[in-house]
């Protein structure tokens, strides 16, 4: 072990980030445990980087009080908050979301930096657990990332959870509710038989846009301050390199090219992924090397549509260690939950891991009073037992999706699709 971290050492800090993405591929653990975080790791915490960008965001070396564990308390007589689309959001119940939303997050901006609730910190915290300044337990050299593996998923969606009850609690209200913005769907249906929002979705939201308001942030590209342009999902991000100093290029697409590209996208990304590995991500255990290259161990769900809508807003949101700073940052996330949600709906066969070694990893993270909670990946993979629910909206438009030239699903009658509604929002 000492000789196998002496080797990481050399790789972390004397070779090129290509080649170690290369020795990644091979320098493997031949033991097998979950991902544990104590007290320790926030004590070792050092200076981090994310493609190659350094990140300095340790959280405070020394946690506070006890570390309580969490366990999700579901009253199945209470009913389920509903994530919305932002959308179709109008009217009266538009006008008091976005100023809740808006008091909400300057109540958060107004708290000190060493509030671990403040919006400072809610981005610290990410960064601390996204750039690699974590070390492992019983390591001296192996950190960890929750990017580009399989704890993607359930680790946002702690952090999405912990962050919408910092909000109910700042603005008084537990039945606040962290709206999604519903960027995968590029096709209004005029009628639909089932509840819900069947408008595109996939412009920008206006409620970011009024720069007297916390909601805002001004760097983000061009590209987030037009209205009719639609967001561009089909964006590869594992061929760009940040460090070359170039910005990733969007081409201008028509309306018609990109709703056919954005579905091609999402097909791929969802429907295409037939198991865990593919659509979740690849295992990460204790004893591995720190994964830096989105196209060994990442899931689909990661990276489309994912990393692209980051890269597509630009700014802040292109790099971990700064993308929670954008407050539409957590409205996106929000999405990315309902998809892997909805993902289990398709079927045939898709389930989350089953491995101890995911399903036992654990967490800290700091809840809405500010004490420190263990949270374990098993606790979060119902979001109904966190008390959430989604909005049907129109996703058989690409799950429906043909490899033609037409925008308009033509075998919304599948298997898949009708599976997909008979399990929808309940």
């Amino acid at each position: 072990m000492q000789l196998r971290e002496g080797f990481m050492m050399v790789l972390s800090t004397r070779l090129p980030l290509i080649v170690q993405c290369l020795l990644s591929l091979f320098v493997t653990t031949s033991l097998s445990a979950p991902i544990i975080i104590t007290r320790e790791t926030f004590k070792t915490c050092r200076r981090g980087a994310f493609n190659g960008v350094p990140a300095d965001c340790c959280p405070p070396k020394f946690i506070q009080g006890p570390i309580v564990d969490f366990s999700p308390k579901y009253n199945p007589s209470k009913p389920l908050r509903v994530r919305k689309a932002l959308q179709c959001l109008t009217g009266k119940e538009l006008t008091i979301y976005t100023e809740k939303l808006q008091r909400g997050y300057a109540l958060m901006r107004a708290l000190p930096d060493d509030d671990p609730r403040s919006f400072k910190r809610q981005n610290e915290i990410h960064c601390a657990y996204g750039t690699g300044p974590f070390i492992q337990n019983a390591s001296a050299n192996l950190t960890l990332d929750i990017h580009l593996n399989w704890f993607f998923l359930p680790w946002h969606r702690m952090f999405i959870y912990f962050h919408e009850k910092i909000l109910q609690t700042l603005l008084k209200d537990p039945n606040f509710t962290l709206h999604f913005w519903n960027f995968d769907s590029s096709v209004t249906l005029s009628t639909s038989e089932r509840p819900g929002c069947f408008k595109a979705g996939h412009f920008f939201p206006p409620m970011y846009l009024d720069p007297s308001k916390s909601t805002f942030e001004p760097n983000r590209t061009y590209r987030a301050f037009e209205p009719s342009r639609p967001v561009d999902l089909s964006f590869d991000a594992t061929q760009w390199n940040p460090l070359g100093g170039v910005p990733p290029v969007f081409p201008n697409y028509t309306l018609e090219e990109q709703v056919w590209r954005n579905g091609a996208t999402m097909y791929k990304s969802v429907v295409s992924s037939s198991n865990a590995s593919s659509f979740i991500g690849k295992p990460f255990r204790a004893g591995d090397v720190q994964i830096v290259d989105p196209t060994i161990a990442a899931g689909n769900s990661e990276k489309w549509p994912h990393i692209s809508v980051h890269m597509w807003i630009g700014g802040l949101m292109y790099l971990a260690q700064t993308s929670p700073r954008d407050p539409i940052f957590y409205h996106l996330h929000a999405n990315v939950e309902r998809i892997w949600d909805l993902w289990h709906k398709l079927g045939d066969g898709r389930a989350d891991p089953s491995d101890p070694d995911w399903l036992d990893a654990e967490f800290l993270i700091w809840d809405e009073k500010k004490v420190m909670r263990r949270v374990k990946v098993r606790n979060v993979l119902d979001i109904k037992t966190l008390g959430d629910t989604f909005e049907n909206v129109n996703d058989a438009s690409w799950i429906c999706f043909q490899n033609s030239t037409s925008t308009t699903p033509s075998n919304c009658s599948s298997t898949k699709t009708s599976m997909y509604q008979s399990r929808g929002t309940e």
